[in-house]
Parts: structure tokens; C-alpha cells; sequence
């Protein structure tokens, strides 16, 4: 059900004014750049996530809200509509096929490997190591640094 309600969240996912004024505060020039570059839903989920952030840790770490909203952006190395990325959802159930067709497939591949994509991209930015640490890492199962935990737990909430 919760797959359900992701899919629906965003087929009808928009971006607002004060999204955008927001990200003008944290963000500069070459960094909205990029992030402008992801499908409408990836941006909703990367500010949801983001917003998660603050909201429940009141956090002012600039380094966590970047990685927040960059955490994805690897993606923007194929394009990934939200048909794609539901494919691409429940094929991680069988993981050997997953990996197979990600050899074949590039969308499947760039899905599968974004935290990579997203680290070499932050680094393009110019974004410090932390921030690169956290986007690389943000799907790493066992992790003890606090701030990947807040992002993890965002990532999946969001």
C-alpha cells in the first residue's frame, strides 16, 4: 500500500513559488541548475525530504539540506519517468533480474546506481566532502554517523 501511495504522490507531484524561493536561500546558481534538471517528482521528494529534515530535527546543517535535495540527483543521468521508476521498484524484489537487465538497460542502471552518479554530480558542483559522503552513502545499510541516519530516515519517509 505504501508503494500505492508513493506512485500516486507522484503522478501528481508539483513544485510551488515557495519551494523555489526556498531553494534560492540554500542553493546558488550552478547548484539550482542541476537541480532543475530532475523530473518534477524527484524534485518534490528531494524538498520533502529536505523539509522532513528540518522539521522534526530543526536542523540548521547546510551540509544535510544540500545532501537532502541532491540525494537523487545521480538520476538525471537517464531519463526516468514515474512508469520507469515503478519498473525499476519492483524489479528490486528479484534482485538477480534487477542486476542482469541493469547490464543491459541504462535507465535500470542509473536507477540502481544513483548514489555513484550522485556523488561524481555533487562533486561537479562543487559541493564539500560531507555532502558528497552523505549523498554516496545514503543507501549504505549499516551506517553509525547521525546526519546519514536523519537522511536515511527522511529518504523513506518522504
Amino acid at each position: 500500500m505504501k508503494r500505492v501511495k508513493q506512485y500516486l504522490k507522484a503522478i501528481k507531484s508539483r513544485v510551488f513559488e515557495e519551494d523555489y524561493k526556498f531553494l534560492l536561500k540554500i542553493l546558488n546558481e550552478k547548484e539550482l541548475e542541476y537541480f532543475n534538471r530532475l523530473p518534477e517528482f524527484e524534485k518534490r521528494h528531494a524538498l520533502d525530504t529536505c523539509y522532513y529534515i528540518i522539521e522534526k530535527y530543526g536542523v540548521e546543517d547546510e551540509d544535510l539540506i544540500k545532501a537532502a535535495l541532491f540525494h537523487d540527483i545521480g538520476k538525471i543521468k537517464a531519463p526516468l519517468t514515474v512508469h520507469k521508476k515503478v519498473l525499476a521498484v519492483v524489479l528490486e524484489r528479484f534482485p538477480f533480474i534487477a542486476m542482469h537487465l541493469k547490464k543491459y538497460v541504462w535507465f535500470l542502471k542509473v536507477y540502481y546506481d544513483h548514489p555513484k552518479y550522485s556523488r561524481d554530480i555533487c562533486r561537479e558542483m562543487g559541493c564539500n566532502e560531507r555532502v558528497v559522503y552523505f549523498v554516496e552513502h545514503h543507501h549504505d545499510k549499516e551506517v553509525s554517523d547521525e546526519g546519514l541516519k536523519r537522511l536515511q530516515e527522511a529518504d523513506k519517509m518522504s
